[in-house]
């Protein structure tokens, strides 16, 4: 029995000693460890944050008045805006409550708070960059497979299926997540974390600029088609109508902000493969984060207008398909009034 004291105490005492360097570790100051770059995380990330914060309210100032003024439920060119302005509040919420923390404390929270922290914030991530894809492709499949998605009152379809997707996927890894040096996220204790985020990364980031640039040659192609008809003066109905195009156009905005602003997290994901990145791939994905809300509102403006005396077409799909039947009807009326015509002759 006294043979095995000694190696027990040993144990203990490597176990005590390793949470004293853990503990050590995590209330390092950051400052004075890289004074440059703790102040560019910092600076960026709240100056950033209050210009995302201007966007956001601007556009759901604008949304709002839209949907006040036409009483009746949201279009799919204001729906699409309006949900990324959810995410984006969220997302810059939780960059402004990691870095008001850290400029106060210079470290980072406590590991058990750094934990909740985490994991609701890597969800909402990844229900922003699933719902982003979603969208992508059904843009893609209503203008070039002509094939109509029914998302359901509220798009209940689209949202619930990815909440419990992310939700599901974010508490899988809640034993990996903590601090990572700058604010709380996923840890690179194994390479679980770094090679599952990489590929979460490229694929939503290829399957959006597939479907990006699938739909505007589609969409060219169209056009082009458009006129030469117009200039023969033939009549021939399109299976997409002008006003799904104009509303696509719309979406495909938003959709190529998406893909420039998930570009820079690349390197931070490929640096937790080889431990703690360096603080310019920090501030890169600070930029992600803040660089979001401002892209979607110089799109806004495009589409939209300046002021909320402009107003722009746009139709929702399920919209779109009345007034496309309207017009087909309207067209065979006329074909049907030229023949009479032309045997009356």
């Amino acid at each position: 029995m006294l043979s095995l004291k000694y190696p027990l105490k040993i144990i203990l005492l490597n176990l005590i000693f390793k949470n004293i360097a853990s503990a050590q570790d995590l209330d390092i100051d950051l400052y004075e460890d890289d004074p440059v770059g703790f102040l560019c995380i910092v600076i960026i990330g709240h100056v950033g944050s209050f210009f995302s914060i201007m966007s956001i309210v601007y556009m759901l100032n604008r949304i709002y008045y839209k949907w006040a003024h036409n009483h009746k439920s949201l279009s799919m060119a204001l729906r699409v805006p309006f949900y990324l302005c959810i995410f984006d509040i969220i997302l810059v919420f939780f960059l402004d409550l990691n870095l008001t923390y850290l400029a106060i404390h210079r470290t980072t929270w406590p590991a058990q708070t750094c934990k909740i922290i985490a994991v609701v914030a890597i969800a909402f991530t990844l229900f922003h960059r699933l719902f982003v894809a979603c969208i992508a492709v059904i843009t893609y499949l209503r203008v070039c497979k002509q094939k109509a998605c029914d998302t359901g009152r509220y798009d209940w379809k689209l949202l619930l299926p990815l909440v419990i997707v992310s939700s599901l996927i974010s508490v899988i890894g809640l034993s990996t997540y903590g601090p990572v040096k700058y604010w709380c996220a996923a840890e690179s204790k194994t390479l679980t974390n770094p090679i599952s985020s990489t590929l979460m990364t490229i694929t939503v980031l290829s399957t959006c600029s597939f479907c990006y640039i699938q739909t505007i040659r589609e969409i060219r192609s169209i056009k082009k088609q458009q006129v030469t008809i117009t200039t023969s003066q033939n009549i021939t109905m399109f299976p997409v109508s002008d006003v799904e195009l104009r509303v696509s156009v719309k979406v495909l905005g938003y959709i190529l902000v998406f893909i420039v602003q998930w570009i820079p997290d690349i390197p931070y994901d490929m640096y937790q493969f080889y431990g703690t990145a360096h603080p310019w791939a920090y501030c890169f994905v600070v930029f992600t984060i803040i660089i979001g809300p401002i892209g979607n509102l110089i799109f806004f403006i495009i589409n939209e207008g300046w002021s909320r005396d402009q107003n722009n077409i746009s139709s929702g799909y399920a919209d779109v398909k009345c007034e496309s039947g309207d017009n087909s009807h309207n067209s065979s009326s006329t074909n049907g009034n030229k023949s009479h015509e032309v045997d009356s002759d």
